[in-house]
């Protein structure tokens, strides 16, 4: 770079040192608000105005229920520390899974600090990520159907690879073929029925002989992803799966 501009360069950063991003620009450290306002978290978590505000309220007489006090304890232009947007969000969880704010002041202790409330959020990502399975092995399943009934019985092996192709790609697809063949090879007339490219295949070493154990790893991966079971039987032929699964895993 040459020496002129990186002069600039520096000098530039030094003026911007001390200084952070906000919308409009950059501003001093000095100035930064403290937190978030009302008006944002209501957008960062789909949250309702209302709700924010009874939750935050300690006067029940008058509707609020008294969940949590912000550290910011200014009334109507209140900032919102990432804690409190924390515990806010799980307050919207219970609450959507039908608890009254009354309710949720009872179940829900803010005091407690910052690592359990880190605990707490571990459990809603722990919860959700299942939640988060269920619906990807319904939506692999329908697809790997629609696949198959689409093409035909014709065309079913050749639509089910290229899904498989499209899902796992070209590589993973031709191991799982090989493994197939040997199966076929192996095994003949043994209850599965490999693609057309694998029946009939020359005899060969177990595939899994060929293979490091980061790649024994990354098969085993690919056979328990969701929906993977119903894919390589119709794929393959019904039991292929659990074929695969007995001979080079167990």
């Amino acid at each position: 770079m040459c020496p002129t501009y990186w002069c600039i360069a520096v000098q530039a950063l030094n003026r911007l040192d001390g200084m952070v991003f906000t919308g409009g620009g950059f501003m001093d450290h000095a100035d930064q608000p403290p937190g978030w306002q009302i008006s944002q978290v209501v957008e960062l978590i789909d949250m309702p105005r209302r709700d924010i505000t009874r939750s935050c309220y300690a006067d029940r007489k008058r509707g609020g229920a008294g969940i949590l006090q912000p550290l910011d304890g200014s009334w109507g232009r209140r900032n919102y520390s990432v804690e409190d947007i924390a515990w806010l969000y799980l307050v919207k969880l219970q609450h959507e899974a039908g608890y009254s704010l009354p309710e949720i002041a009872q179940r829900m202790d803010t005091s407690v600090g910052v690592d359990q409330l880190c605990a707490h959020l571990d459990t809603v990502v722990s919860r959700a990520a299942e939640g988060l399975d269920e619906l990807r092995l319904k939506v692999e399943r329908a697809r790997a159907l629609r696949c198959a009934l689409g093409a035909g019985s014709a065309g079913a092996h050749e639509a089910i690879e290229s899904y498989l192709q499209d899902r796992l790609g070209a590589t993973a697809v031709e191991e799982l073929r090989r493994m197939l063949e040997y199966l076929a090879s192996a095994e003949p007339g043994a209850g599965a029925s490999p693609p057309a490219s694998a029946r009939n295949a020359p005899a060969r070493e177990k595939a899994a002989s060929n293979q490091g154990a980061s790649d024994r790893a990354g098969i085993r991966r690919i056979l328990d992803e969701p929906g993977m079971d119903l894919a390589i039987e119709l794929w393959a032929g019904p039991g292929a799966f659990d074929q695969l699964v007995k001979e080079f895993f167990e």
